[in-house]
């Protein structure tokens, strides 16, 4: 199957003449009537943030009369945090949990992708080269073994394994998940404690390849995690919820398109707010930042077809529709044209 995104690049690009002037007109700042504080809440700060860390300090989100305020917390708290509106924003994955939570009543919704694997991106899933003992890596490998992961099972990762095992004739039903904190599933691969692990961005850099080797890299035609809205700025606040999409907008548009990792102003805010090497940083490669935000088509269909896969990983039996869990009036807002269904 051809990428969804390179159809909706393609499709921004054809497009682009006709709603240029409008989408830059509507991202354009609309400072909200007084300060408002917005609170995101993150896993921790990692490239894949990137776009939020950059809006606030560029000053895209002050232009907006907005102030950031972020809490760090792993992704099941977060989830928690969101629901209950003592976070405003979730930097995360369309998770099982964001969908147990929704089909609970929660008012969340995603609304816009973090990233696309970029073609250089590493990100993806590693094995252990002990155990490889000199084999060249093959799906079926996988049968009965165990995966570290931020998340586990009901993560966008397990829909890109789920792809690979089927392939051989295999699912999720033939693997185990342990969830592990993401920098913990490297030393864990290292020192043989799992066989294969999930390494994100900013962490398989770090990776000693005497010792793990890359099994295969995480597909481009799914995001690789999403932006989600809580109660305050899907209802309550629905204009600061634009001023945020706004900020957004012109922050992935003006600053990472690209190899952003060669504008120097870019990277110097990525070493003093990721807090990793110089070096670090330069062995990896610009991640792929969509400037329309469109998420993935059925994004919701085929991530709860691969969670559905295993007995009470979702709480609930008959899938939700897309709009219950995705919510574009925020980039619709943002002057981006919805691509048609």
């Amino acid at each position: 199957m051809k990428s969804l995104w390179k159809k909706l690049a393609f499709a921004a690009a054809v497009i682009g003449a006709s709603f240029g002037a409008r989408a830059e007109g509507s991202d354009a700042p609309k400072p909200l009537p007084q300060r408002e504080k917005v609170i995101v809440a993150m896993t921790a700060k990692v490239e894949a943030y990137i776009p939020m860390l950059l809006a606030d300090r560029m000053g895209e989100f002050d232009k907006e009369n907005i102030d950031i305020e972020y809490t760090f917390a792993k992704s099941s708290d977060g989830i928690v945090l969101l629901s209950t509106g003592r976070a405003d924003v979730l930097g995360g994955q369309p998770s099982a949990a964001i969908f147990n939570a929704i089909a609970s009543g929660a008012d969340i919704r995603v609304v816009a992708p973090l990233f696309v694997q970029s073609p250089g991106s590493k990100q993806g899933i590693w094995a252990n080269n002990a155990f490889l003992n000199g084999r060249k890596f093959t799906v079926d490998l996988f049968k009965d073994q165990t995966v570290a992961s931020a998340i586990g099972l009901g993560s966008t990762a397990s829909y890109f394994l789920q792809t690979e095992l089927e392939k051989v004739g295999l699912s999720l039903k033939d693997v185990k998940f342990q969830t592990m904190a993401s920098a913990d599933i490297l030393v864990a691969l290292e020192n043989g404690a799992v066989n294969f692990g999930y390494l994100i961005d900013s962490i398989w850099q770090k990776a000693d390849e005497s010792k793990v080797s890359l099994a295969f890299v995480q597909g481009t035609e799914m995001s690789a995690g999403s932006w989600s809205f809580g109660p305050r700025l899907l209802k309550e606040r629905r204009d600061v919820g634009e001023a945020v999409m706004r900020a957004l907008v012109r922050t992935t548009r003006t600053y990472l398109q690209g190899d952003y990792h060669a504008n120097p102003a870019v990277m110097k805010i990525m070493l003093e707010e990721l807090q990793l090497p110089e070096e670090t940083l330069k062995k990896g490669v610009s991640l792929t930042f969509d400037p329309n935000l469109y998420m993935p088509a059925d994004l919701a269909a085929r991530l709860q077809k691969t969670y559905a896969l295993i007995p009470e990983v979702l709480s609930y039996s008959e899938l939700m529709p897309e709009d219950r869990v995705v919510d574009q009036g925020f980039i619709a807002a943002a002057g981006i044209p919805i691509p048609a269904k």
